[in-house]
């Protein structure tokens, strides 16, 4: 074999390991399917489906190889929808947290916070959140405060003990004063607004927070009486 031969076959070879792709060639794919192909990506062509994946090149240690490796999927291109990213695995557990009516007692309220840290000291957050899940749920077992926002807010609560007698006092009183201001700010909307926000959730997944859809009646209500939330999460 000539010199000639022995190159044209390297080209040749090289040529097609880099273009043939799970058995078809580059230049067959579709338009629609080759516009996805960027630098630093290959399509993988299996069961009639076309597949996008990461990837980067590494040279084979003692050789001048070089190899490509697989970073992972990035997601199914389609003609009529075009690539569909993929989902994001789910790992750990999924929790849901109540926000919205919780959350939105302790932004109108939080003068009656201050007033507590100076009077209860390193005992205001049990006694905030007492009077909160008082006023807006009628009792504050340990239960609901794992199952509201409040409990990333203040964490570590044992809402299962027995308050002092002036902690006692002091929930019941700022039980009172948030339900007084609840209801000013809301005024005859306030049996809507209890039932709307108290279906506004946050949700831990892959230790993310995302909010839950907030519905047309939470943002007319927010809108309407002027409620400002920390974050803008409700607009």
């Amino acid at each position: 074999m000539s010199c000639y031969d022995i190159m044209y076959y390297i080209i040749c070879n090289t040529l097609y390991r880099y273009y043939v792709i799970g058995g078809i060639c580059l230049a067959d794919y579709p338009d629609w399917v080759l516009k996805h192909k960027k630098k630093g990506t290959y399509i993988n062509y299996t069961n009639g489906k076309y597949y996008l994946y990461a990837a980067h090149s590494e040279r084979v240690p003692g050789t001048k190889k070089v190899r490509r490796v697989s970073d992972g999927y990035i997601g199914r291109i389609t003609k009529e929808d075009g690539l569909i990213l993929a989902r994001d695995k789910v790992s750990g557990d999924i929790i849901v947290f109540e926000y919205g009516l919780s959350m939105t007692a302790f932004a109108l309220c939080k003068n009656i916070y201050s007033a507590f840290r100076r009077e209860f000291k390193g005992n205001a957050g049990f006694v905030m959140v007492s009077s909160i899940l008082l006023a807006v749920h009628g009792h504050c077992r340990q239960e609901l405060y794992e199952q509201s926002y409040l409990s990333l807010e203040f964490p570590s609560l044992d809402m299962g003990k027995a308050p002092t007698d002036k902690q006692k006092t002091g929930i019941e009183r700022g039980c009172r004063m948030i339900l007084d201001i609840l209801k000013k700010t809301f005024g005859d909307d306030m049996e809507a607004a209890s039932w709307h926000l108290a279906h506004v959730y946050k949700v831990k997944v892959n230790n993310r927070f995302y909010m839950s859809k907030i519905s047309h009646a939470v943002r007319g209500l927010i809108q309407k009486h002027g409620i400002d939330v920390e974050e803008s999460l409700w607009l």
